[in-house]
């Protein structure tokens, strides 16, 4: 069975970013639903934040676009 395939940062970053504006809802009410502050996901997307989203953000992200858990760059345990 061939692995799925797990996102890059860069691809997290722009799938975010169109999902985002796809769903006309802003990065900092998305970061507020991962109970954290205002600004998280903006410096996420344009690279002044973490370097990979927590795994229960990928989770979390995935199931309010619903849409599969690697394209935030869940991996596979």
């Amino acid at each position: 069975m061939k692995p799925t395939a797990v996102a890059t940062p860069d691809q997290v970053r722009e799938t975010l970013r169109l999902l985002a504006r796809e769903h006309g809802i802003k990065l900092s009410t998305l970061s507020r639903m991962l109970c954290r502050d205002g600004g998280y996901l903006t410096g996420f997307v344009w690279g002044r934040g973490p370097e990979r989203l927590r795994s229960v953000e990928c989770q979390m992200l995935a199931k309010f676009f619903r849409v599969h858990p690697h394209m935030f760059g869940e991996r596979e345990v």
